[in-house]
């Protein structure tokens, strides 16, 4: 099957579970801007992290962003991409930027059993996943 095709079924069963295969180009960005303000071995695990999300799941017009890694239809908590050894959710980062749509951001990125598992924003970002944000600031808690 070719890749086009795969990407095509990954978006199809996403939809059905009430979810997106991937990160937009919006939470992408945020994602690989705090993997510049962590240690080289954290940014790995964050990077594994993310390219291990088969389901991200958008609430309230992309305010509470859900990220999972699924196996046989059930959440898998890789050890090796553990940031932190607390098991309770935990604040990432904060961030605040300037979308394309010129309206101004805040958000958390929340950590759960030491593992990336939520981005939240103060306003939608439905309109706005497809652009990279501008005038990032990024803070680390981690």
């Amino acid at each position: 099957m070719r890749d086009v095709e795969m990407k095509f079924l990954q978006s199809i069963a996403a939809l059905l579970r009430k979810g997106a295969p991937g990160f937009s180009v919006l939470e992408t960005e945020l994602l690989v801007e705090v993997g510049r303000h962590l240690d080289a071995n954290r940014a790995d695990r964050l990077r594994r992290r993310v390219e291990s999300i088969n389901l991200v799941q958008r609430l309230d017009g992309g305010r509470e962003v859900n990220a999972y890694a699924l196996k046989n239809g059930k959440p898998v908590f890789d050890e090796a991409t553990r940031l932190i050894a607390e098991d309770d959710e935990r604040k990432m980062a904060t961030f605040s930027f300037l979308g394309v749509n010129k309206v101004k951001y805040k958000g958390t990125i929340w950590l759960v059993n030491g593992q990336l598992f939520s981005l939240e924003f103060d306003n939608p970002t439905e309109h706005a996943l497809g652009d990279p944000p501008t005038d990032v600031k990024m803070s680390v808690s981690v």
